[in-house]
């Protein structure tokens, strides 16, 4: 009987022994690729949000790996911090909103308007500890006494991870005009229109920059899907609905007695960069008279 020569034997069984550790070594990176394209997400068109939370009122790209689920709000006074009637409620909305989407879509990263910096996810996410009932979250958010609104709720008691997505500059000019116009003697007219082409610019600046906050967070493994929540204004909703539906930002300039601001047109980079969006309405701010639009 012939025997192989132990030399060759030796090979083989190293051979073996590379090729073992290379499959076992293949196979846990692509568990951990799996783990981090998780979840896999319905689409968006079939989620079921809860009707006393609010509506879907558009979506366009349902079906995307990438989606931000964008959430009107109700702020309180830039100028002097006031609650006005209805924005104690809709932050408690929005808060649940947030909830149901952490549940319902693991979703781990807020961008908030008005928002600098960056405030990193505190623990690991869990939407069923419930740590507020109605009364107790109305409380928290009622408080004037300090700085609170749904935003920062979340992320102190569901770890979720807070992003800038402002353009400082822009924020700063809309706060300089709003300031403007209640100064003896301000010419309205003139501050309204700067205002009104300023918020679009703002608007349209948060837009654009959110789905590249949005890929540095997944690359960076800051979250386990590329997708978020942001938070705005109810009144940046028409210029939102506006651009998505136009695929483009396009605001028309405007010259006054001493500034020119330029018009704007350029590609959406979140159709661009094929981000699904979904735009929700707090029932409140539904209620109050918000005109829902026929969804894509």
């Amino acid at each position: 009987m012939h025997f192989p020569n132990p030399a060759i034997l030796n090979r083989l069984r190293f051979t073996l022994l590379v090729l073992f550790i290379f499959f076992w070594l293949y196979s846990g990176l692509a568990l951990q690729a799996g783990a981090k394209a998780d979840p896999r997400l319905a689409p968006d068109d079939k989620i079921d949000l809860p009707e006393q939370l609010g509506e879907i009122v558009y979506q366009t790209q349902p079906a995307a790996s990438s989606r931000i689920y964008i959430i009107a709000n109700g702020h309180r006074s830039a100028i002097s911090g006031a609650n006005a009637v209805k924005t104690l409620q809709a932050q408690v909305e929005t808060f649940r909103i947030g909830e149901w989407l952490i549940n319902q879509n693991r979703i781990e990263m807020l961008l908030p308007e008005g928002f600098f910096g960056e405030m990193g996810s505190t623990s690991t996410i869990d939407a069923n500890k419930n740590l507020f009932d109605g009364q107790r979250l109305q409380d928290a958010l009622a408080d004037t006494s300090h700085f609170v609104n749904a935003e920062l709720l979340l992320h102190e008691n569901y770890g979720i991870g807070l992003e800038q997505v402002e353009n400082r500059k822009l924020y700063h000019d809309v706060r300089d005009r709003l300031s403007s116009s209640l100064k003896p003697g301000a010419r309205i007219l003139l501050l309204n229109r700067e205002l009104t082409y300023l918020q679009k610019l703002r608007t349209a600046s948060i837009l654009q920059s959110a789905p590249a906050v949005i890929e540095t967070a997944y690359q960076q493994g800051r979250v386990a899907a590329p997708n978020a929540m942001l938070t705005i204004g109810l009144s940046h909703l028409e210029d939102i609905i506006s651009f998505l539906e136009a695929g483009k930002i396009d605001i028309t300039g405007l010259h006054t007695t001493n500034l020119v601001f330029p018009p704007q047109n350029t590609e959406l980079e979140l159709l661009k960069k094929q981000v699904g969006v979904t735009v929700i309405v707090p029932r409140i701010l539904i209620s109050s008279g918000f005109k829902v639009k026929k969804r894509t």
